[in-house]
Protein backbone atom coordinates (compact mmCIF):
# COMPACT_ATOMS: atom_id res chain seq x y z
CA UNK A 1 0.00 0.00 0.00
CA UNK A 2 1.26 3.29 -0.80
CA UNK A 3 1.94 5.61 2.13
CA UNK A 4 -0.04 8.64 2.53
CA UNK A 5 2.18 11.07 2.02
CA UNK A 6 3.46 9.66 -1.37
CA UNK A 7 -0.49 9.50 -2.34
CA UNK A 8 -0.64 12.91 -1.23
CA UNK A 9 2.09 14.30 -3.47
CA UNK A 10 0.33 12.15 -6.66
CA UNK A 11 -2.94 13.93 -5.79
CA UNK A 12 -2.01 17.47 -5.42
CA UNK A 13 -0.73 17.95 -9.14
CA UNK A 14 -4.18 16.74 -9.98
CA UNK A 15 -5.97 18.94 -7.90
CA UNK A 16 -4.05 22.44 -7.97
CA UNK A 17 -4.77 23.52 -11.43
CA UNK A 18 -5.45 27.53 -10.58
CA UNK A 19 -2.40 28.95 -11.83
CA UNK A 20 -1.47 32.53 -10.07
CA UNK A 21 -0.33 32.71 -6.52
CA UNK A 22 -3.42 32.89 -3.67
CA UNK A 23 -3.43 35.04 -0.52
CA UNK A 24 -6.52 32.84 0.98
CA UNK A 25 -6.71 29.18 1.82
CA UNK A 26 -10.59 29.66 1.35
CA UNK A 27 -10.10 29.07 -2.27
CA UNK A 28 -8.92 25.43 -1.62
CA UNK A 29 -11.94 24.66 0.41
CA UNK A 30 -13.68 22.94 -2.80
CA UNK A 31 -10.35 21.28 -3.96
CA UNK A 32 -9.79 19.96 -0.41
CA UNK A 33 -12.48 18.41 -0.29
CA UNK A 34 -11.85 16.55 -3.77
CA UNK A 35 -8.79 15.33 -2.14
CA UNK A 36 -10.29 13.58 1.10
CA UNK A 37 -12.93 11.75 -1.07
CA UNK A 38 -10.60 9.45 -3.01
CA UNK A 39 -7.78 9.55 0.31
CA UNK A 40 -10.77 7.48 2.22
CA UNK A 41 -12.01 5.44 -0.91
CA UNK A 42 -8.19 4.23 -0.46
CA UNK A 43 -8.04 3.63 2.81
CA UNK A 44 -6.52 7.03 4.72
CA UNK A 45 -8.43 8.46 7.23
CA UNK A 46 -9.19 12.01 7.70
CA UNK A 47 -7.24 12.80 10.55
CA UNK A 48 -4.24 11.02 8.70
CA UNK A 49 -4.75 13.83 5.78
CA UNK A 50 -4.71 15.98 8.27
CA UNK A 51 -1.17 14.60 9.67
CA UNK A 52 0.34 14.70 6.51
CA UNK A 53 -1.17 18.17 5.54
CA UNK A 54 0.72 19.81 8.49
CA UNK A 55 -3.01 19.91 10.75
CA UNK A 56 -4.44 22.06 7.77
CA UNK A 57 -5.57 20.69 4.32
CA UNK A 58 -6.40 24.15 2.48
CA UNK A 59 -3.29 25.78 3.34
CA UNK A 60 -1.22 22.75 2.45
CA UNK A 61 -2.47 23.33 -1.08
CA UNK A 62 -2.55 26.50 -0.75
CA UNK A 63 1.17 26.56 -0.02
CA UNK A 64 2.06 23.80 -2.97
CA UNK A 65 -0.21 25.85 -5.46
CA UNK A 66 1.87 29.38 -4.85
CA UNK A 67 5.38 27.20 -4.48
CA UNK A 68 4.33 25.83 -7.95
CA UNK A 69 3.30 29.64 -9.56
CA UNK A 70 6.60 30.60 -7.97
CA UNK A 71 8.59 27.58 -9.51
CA UNK A 72 7.03 28.10 -12.64
CA UNK A 73 7.76 32.02 -12.88
CA UNK A 74 11.06 31.66 -11.69
CA UNK A 75 12.02 28.77 -14.57
CA UNK A 76 9.89 31.28 -16.91
CA UNK A 77 12.50 34.21 -15.99
CA UNK A 78 15.50 31.56 -16.53
CA UNK A 79 14.43 30.80 -20.04
CA UNK A 80 14.26 34.47 -20.96
CA UNK A 81 17.76 35.30 -19.70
Amino acid sequence: MVGITDWLDDRVQEIIRDPGLHENKADFRDQAKILVEPAEADGFTVAEIKEACGGDVERYLQDQQNAMTDFNRQQRLADNT
